[in-house]
């Protein structure tokens, strides 16, 4: 979901601010999702913002990367810069997210054995099979990440040997697409992907949100492309349709097959003022390390925040949510500063061949 890369003459990639701005407002949304309590409201199926992270981040690769790669990128510079870019402040996240859970459990509030078990499976990248919950149990934005890691594997792999043509990119869309609604008529629900029981739901979104990046990056001219999209969201709505059960999913297909897709291409192709300014650059800046740093910090900040503005009146709940939303976009943007550029640039400085130059763009 987040990369930097260069051209292959070795110069920054031109920043297409209005998708860093969409990515951080994404990783906002998924913050309010996941914290109601805080927030005091709920965004209705704001976990389809991680499919939206994936359609970024499969745009974002192949525009830092794909040629490099087919060109010969070595596997080693690869996955040296996104690891470079990912690991830092993920395992800063977990670690943050383990102590708090180490506090509370040697003060007799613990969450369970099993959360600390998995601190060793989650710090490698790895879901925790130590349970039958969730995956990534420390921080569970985790488990997307995880899918993005994966993701990234497989996508080098296959253009380093060739398979990066249009034809290929749509054949992997659409079987995936198949697949994805197939599994969402037959269960009734969307696809999750948060828990050990439903990785492969997980795995599924992450190929169909990729595909559909790889295909609306190579299709950034063509306005065409959109009608691919709608052609597809329209037999998706027909298969509900004709099934009965599926309704509610509807519309959940109709965002994530048309309305996110149209989006990334719009915003890319048209780049609108009110998107390309400097609180999009910093929204792009501060939305890895919101979508990271929200779970370790509610557990932390929580309890303090209840006992200093009790009650459940609007005024509380506002100073709730404004205290932690001010706190958790000081520390983002202290992560992105302190944290996340000096990391990346000395991982690379130290274990690469030569300096990369800082990310122009970047994904989800």
């Amino acid at each position: 979901m987040h990369v930097a890369g260069m051209n292959g003459r070795g110069v920054a990639n031109t920043r297409i601010v209005s998708l860093d701005g969409l990515r951080g407002i994404a990783a906002l949304i998924v913050a309010v999702y996941h914290l109601p309590g805080l927030f005091g409201f709920a965004i209705p199926h704001a976990d389809l913002a991680v499919d939206f992270f994936f359609l970024l981040s499969g745009w974002v690769m192949a525009y830092s990367y794909e040629e490099r790669i087919a060109q010969g990128l070595p596997a080693r510079t690869f996955f040296l810069n996104r690891m470079a870019r990912l690991y830092p402040l993920y395992i800063a996240s977990l670690m943050l997210a383990l102590l708090v859970f180490v506090s509370k459990k040697w003060l007799g509030t613990g969450e369970g054995i099993a959360d600390l078990r998995c601190a060793a499976p989650n710090a490698l990248m790895l879901p925790c099979l130590f349970n039958d919950g969730l995956g990534f149990p420390l921080n569970q934005p985790g488990w997307s990440i995880f899918v993005e890691v994966v993701l990234n594997v497989l996508w080098y792999c296959a253009v380093r040997y060739g398979l990066r043509s249009m034809d290929w990119k749509m054949a992997i869309h659409i079987v995936s697409c198949i697949f994805l609604w197939g599994m969402a008529i037959g269960m009734g629900r969307y696809l999750q992907g948060f828990n050990n029981s439903d990785l492969l739901e997980g795995m599924l979104r992450g190929v169909m949100g990729f595909a559909g990046g790889l295909l609306l990056f190579e299709c950034r001219k063509e306005p065409r492309i959109l009608l691919y999209f709608a052609v597809l969201t329209g037999l998706t709505l027909a298969a509900l349709a004709l099934h009965g059960g599926a309704g509610d999913v509807a519309p959940l297909a109709l965002t994530v097959m048309g309305v996110l897709p149209v989006l990334i291409w719009l915003c890319a192709r048209w780049r609108p003022a009110v998107l390309e300014g400097r609180v999009s650059a910093f929204l792009g800046d501060i939305s890895y390390a919101v979508y990271l740093l929200h779970i370790p910090l509610s557990l932390l900040l929580q309890k303090p925040l209840r006992l200093a503005f009790p009650g459940t009146d609007l005024l509380s709940v506002l100073l709730k949510a404004g205290v932690f939303g001010l706190v958790l976009i000081i520390a983002s943007s202290l992560s992105y500063r302190l944290l996340e550029v000096p990391a990346r640039r000395w991982l690379v400085q130290r274990y690469g061949r030569r300096p990369v130059a800082r990310a122009a763009a970047a994904a989800v």
